[in-house]
């Protein structure tokens, strides 16, 4: 997917990798205010923990990875972008997707389509960093 996009704009990996980091910056960003704002509501509860762990962790690497700071992030903190993303995709989106079977809510629904579209990127620049 990362050619097909590069053949179609004709831009470079660097620049097509800011664009996706920055995509994912902002899918971050939303998920980082939506665990904030849970945890006030809810209290501590473990999956909102986590997403809040997972995004402020995901969001610095990330940034680093753009600013240069590669030999610092090098090795297991450039994976947490990747591993977090497939925790939104698959923990968070398919769970929460059993979970409207039994309660239907039009807030839960917009979480699972959250889930599934920030997980596939974030996970997407993540694998990109890594490579």
């Amino acid at each position: 997917m990362f050619q097909l996009a590069q053949i179609f704009t004709g831009k470079s990996d660097k620049d097509l990798f800011t664009v996706l980091a920055l995509k994912a910056d902002i899918i971050l960003a939303v998920t980082l205010t939506i665990a904030i704002l849970q945890l006030t509501l809810k209290g501590m509860e473990t999956s909102w923990m986590l997403l809040l762990i997972g995004s402020l962790f995901s969001i610095i690497v990330l940034t680093g990875l753009n600013k240069g700071a590669r030999r610092a992030l090098a090795g297991l903190p450039s994976y947490i972008p990747y591993v977090f993303g497939i925790y939104l995709f698959f923990i968070e989106g398919f769970g929460r997707l059993t979970q409207l079977l039994a309660s239907f809510s039009i807030f839960d629904a917009a979480l699972v389509i959250l889930f599934f579209v920030a997980g596939n990127i974030v996970a997407t620049v993540g694998y990109n960093a890594v490579v």
